[in-house]
């Protein structure tokens, strides 16, 4: 495994994580969200599926987001990339988000696979 064809990573992606929460006198507010970082992706999409569940459709978009390897997003190091943090395709603030179900390293140090599903509206 020599490493990512970079010719596949054609898609722009920003992961991010949510702020330090505040108090607004009533409860916890989630902070403004901020960016982790912003990557060059492969997307891989996976077929999706819908159900009914109490008289509503539900619908997912699973995919996987192949990424170069970044340290600092290194998914076994403290303040890693973690199921708690989000991806948006594309990396614009309107931007559809995912919420990452898994994060894998692929090679040894090569790049990070981001399994991850958008919730259709």
């Amino acid at each position: 495994m020599a490493g990512l064809d970079a010719g596949l990573l054609d898609r722009r992606i920003r992961i991010e994580r949510d702020g330090k929460a505040t108090h607004d006198g009533y409860q916890n507010v989630p902070g403004k969200p901020a960016v982790l970082a912003k990557a060059w992706a492969q997307y891989i999409p996976s077929p999706g599926r819908e159900r009914y569940a109490n008289a509503e459709i539900a619908a997912t978009a699973p995919a996987l987001f192949r990424i170069p390897w970044q340290r600092k997003l290194d998914p076994d190091a403290p303040g890693g990339l973690s199921v708690k943090d989000r991806v948006r395709f594309p990396a614009r603030d309107d931007g559809a988000l995912y919420e990452i179900v898994s994060v894998v390293e692929y090679g040894r140090r090569v790049g990070l696979d981001i399994a991850v599903v958008r919730k259709a509206k």
